[in-house]
């Protein structure tokens, strides 16, 4: 065996993957949100960030407890002053980290149990301070503060955040445009800590100390130390981690003059992080750094001639990775920026300069300022380069694969057919060609049978990667928290009703628009408005913003209004008019017994009565009836008022319609007001699904309400419990799932 360390460690990480699927890890913290607690640990970690709430500057501190958890602290300025090391006594409130609620959703909770942090404390008051300065570490923090006022001293503060994230990994600093800019464009990568860093700076420092005639051990030993202490100071992230190791194991290669073996070494690097915490292997960075190793290792020798060495070799590497890490995209992020193998042609080239004029920027900032300034518009000179490549990538028509999540199965199939898509030209090619010539054809045209082979499997494993299979009815209830959101899609449209809330920001950035890609929703056939209410019409609002400045944006082709009488109509039922039209969407109205035309379901407004005039935007808000075989939803917004009474008026004169529906979604969050017991006795759901906030300030659902609901046998879900409600209904049977359950 060549390579035993890599069968090691492939092994290795093959075992924790599937000891992760059936063991429950350690969830987070058992204590309850706002607990007021008193612990003891040591300060292990230190930044600075900008409070997204207050957006004033406060301290984190980083606690280590004896079981080697740790916990986060939020302090007033005061924090900078306590050194790494010291020992703490405080108390404060928990505040957990939230986990996912929706598919697609990211999961705080998770995210933080990956790096051992068990919660975070607000409120917190110092109780005691003990132990000794961890000089070291506190020497690491100060370097790093002094470098990022060299940063902000010789750039303006955009340029300076970006850096701060390249240089150092502090990403706190980096704008939310940027990062979603690069993100987008596929180029995030680039503020990761990594081998590129790692090979610019240590290879230089150790090239260097060889030229000044130092001995290989002691110039290794240097360079190995310098990039540790580097490491620690920019955070320590795995792919920081792999490079380091691989760099240690590169020069430990050199001084007992062995070859140097890349995925050897990233087989030990990867190896050490699993075995300090398992989890990793459930972490998109860690993914991301190994599989991009494992493409240049791998898949760039075996990759056909016509693209390795002929017109194409110089996206041969980004063609690679592009095919090792795809589904660690759509696992993690669920969508593929369709033109990032291109936008990265034009970037990587001009990593290693970036980075060099950053080094610049910070070691002549110190000697003399006006020289660090001038480095400094050369790192602003690239970044705009940047900017307008991902500026140019967004204005692209079709530059974003909404790819959707894929299963186990198919990430493991995909696996072993680009494994397959390798082994068979490792097992087949013959690096000497035969010296007969009849011999050579013979090897040829074996060798291009294998070759048509491997991308046949290749070619099948991209598709069952990429297969979705689409439901004939399925209606998700997201739990958006104070408002509604509910996405229903078949066969051959998708369609959102509502979207908004009061209780959560940015809920289109941070619940709608994850949870479509999750779905490989890319095209809303329509966006329905029940009503104009901010709970339901906030997200809706966001995602025009996210059409209007990016291309790639999911595509909205119509808004169904609530057809009113124009004095119903206020401020943002106006607002989404104009917008929508600005845009290019097509903007139709609705009342009672138009239907919106699709030929897997039946869609049909029951509500509000045509050009209705009321002052209430809940009076007027639309009520949607769907059927699909024996399968009966009903749809009813925050209907109430002289709107209810119209709708109980209305399906009480078509009782043979409307008895015994299937599912209803519940009016206006559960309150007590709505969904009187003479409209039940009418309808008589057998399930019902309430959408509202955890601990809502208007007590959301009503115990009236559910008692109604328990009285008529009708079986409740309701998003502040079980998270997101799915229905999954085919002409046979309905089945309920709920994220959370």
């Amino acid at each position: 065996m060549k390579r035993p360390l890599c069968a090691v460690g492939g092994l290795f990480a093959a075992a924790v993957f599937f000891l992760l699927l059936v063991i429950q890890m350690q969830e987070g913290s058992e204590l309850p949100d706002r607990a007021v607690v008193t612990i003891t640990g040591t300060i292990c970690g230190k930044e600075e960030k900008i409070s997204s709430y207050t957006g004033e500057k406060q301290i984190v501190l980083y606690l280590k407890k004896e079981d080697g958890r740790k916990i986060m602290l939020y302090l007033d300025d005061a924090g900078y002053k306590l050194p790494m090391g010291c020992i703490l006594k405080v108390s404060g409130k928990v505040r957990n980290f939230p986990e996912s609620r929706n598919p697609g959703e990211f999961d705080s909770q998770s995210y933080y149990r990956i790096l051992k942090i068990e919660y975070s404390l607000t409120d917190v008051k110092i109780l005691g301070i003990g132990g000794r300065e961890n000089v070291p570490e506190e020497l690491l923090y100060r370097v790093k503060l002094s470098f990022e006022g060299i940063l902000d001293r010789t750039m303006n503060s955009e340029d300076s955040g970006v850096m701060k994230a390249i240089l150092l990994g502090d990403k706190n600093w980096l704008s939310d445009d940027i990062k979603d800019a690069f993100k987008k464009n596929g180029i995030i990568h680039i503020i990761a800590v990594s081998g590129v860093h790692i090979s610019i700076i240590g290879m230089s420092l150790y090239k260097l100390l060889r030229r000044a005639s130092m001995k290989i051990p002691a110039a290794a030993a240097i360079s190995v130390i310098v990039m540790l202490m580097y490491g620690v100071m920019c955070g320590m992230s795995a792919s920081a981690f792999r490079a380091i190791v691989m760099f240690a194991v590169h020069l430990g290669a050199d001084i007992i003059g062995r070859t140097y073996d890349m995925l050897s070494a990233m087989s030990l690097s990867g190896i050490m992080l699993l075995v300090s915490c398992p989890l990793y292997l459930k972490h998109s960075g860690f993914l991301m750094s190994f599989g991009a190793v494992i493409a240049i290792g791998y898949v760039l020798p075996v990759m056909p001639d016509t693209i390795r060495t002929g017109k194409l070799k110089f996206m041969a590497a980004s063609l690679s990775i592009m095919l090792v890490t795809l589904p660690v995209n759509m696992c993690f992020y669920y969508t593929y920026p369709v033109y990032s193998i291109v936008l990265n042609l034009f970037v990587l080239p001009l990593m290693s300069a970036l980075i060099l004029f950053g080094i610049a920027a910070i070691i002549l900032g110190y000697v003399f300022l006006p020289a660090g300034i001038v480095s400094g518009i050369g790192c602003h000179l690239i970044l705009k380069w940047f900017l307008l490549c991902c500026n140019t990538g967004s204005s692209i028509p079709g530059n974003t694969w909404y790819a959707g999540h894929p299963e186990i199965w198919q990430v493991l199939i995909y696996i072993i057919l680009l494994a397959a898509f390798v082994i068979i030209k490792l097992k087949t090619h013959k690096p000497v060609p035969s010296t007969a010539s009849a011999q050579r054809r013979l090897d040829e045209i074996r060798e291009r049978k294998f070759d048509i082979i491997r991308h046949v499997l290749l070619f099948a494993g991209l598709c069952v990667l990429c297969l979705r299979i689409r439901p004939e009815l399925r209606i998700t209830a997201l739990d958006v928290g104070q408002g509604d959101g509910i996405v229903i899609e078949t066969k051959t449209a998708n369609y959102l009703i509502d979207g908004g809330s009061t209780s959560k920001k940015q809920v289109a950035k941070y619940q709608l628009i994850p949870f479509l890609s999750y779905q490989g929703i890319g095209r809303l056939d329509a966006v329905i408005m029940t009503h104009e209410d901010e709970d339901h019409v906030s997200g809706i609002l966001e995602l025009f913003d996210e059409v209007e400045k990016y291309k790639g944006a999911i595509k909205i082709d119509n808004l169904i209004l609530p057809k009113v009488g124009d004095s119903s109509k206020g401020e943002k039922y106006r607002t989404l008019e104009e917008k929508a039209r600005e845009l290019g969407i097509n903007v139709s109205y609705i009342g009672r017994e138009d239907k919106i035309r699709n030929r897997d379901v039946e869609i049909e407004c029951l509500g509000p009565v045509k050009n209705m005039i009321t002052d209430e935007p809940n009076a007027y808000s639309t009520v949607l009836y769907i059927k699909k075989g024996s399968f009966k939803g009903l749809f009813t917004g925050d209907v109430d008022g002289v709107g209810q009474d119209n709708l109980r008026a209305y399906v009480g004169a078509h009782r043979d319609e409307f008895a015994d529906i299937t599912l209803l979604k519940v009016a206006h969050h559960g309150s007590r007001y709505t969904t009187d017991e003479a409209f039940l006795d009418i309808v008589h759901p057998k399930v019902a699904f309430i959408s509202c906030a955890q601990n809502s300030q208007y007590h959301h659902p009503h115990k009236e309400l559910l008692e109604r609901l328990d009285n008529i046998g009708a079986k409740t879900y309701i998003t502040a419990q079980n998270g997101a409600i799915t229905a999954l209904v085919n002409d046979k049977n309905v089945k309920i799932k709920t994220y959370l359950d």
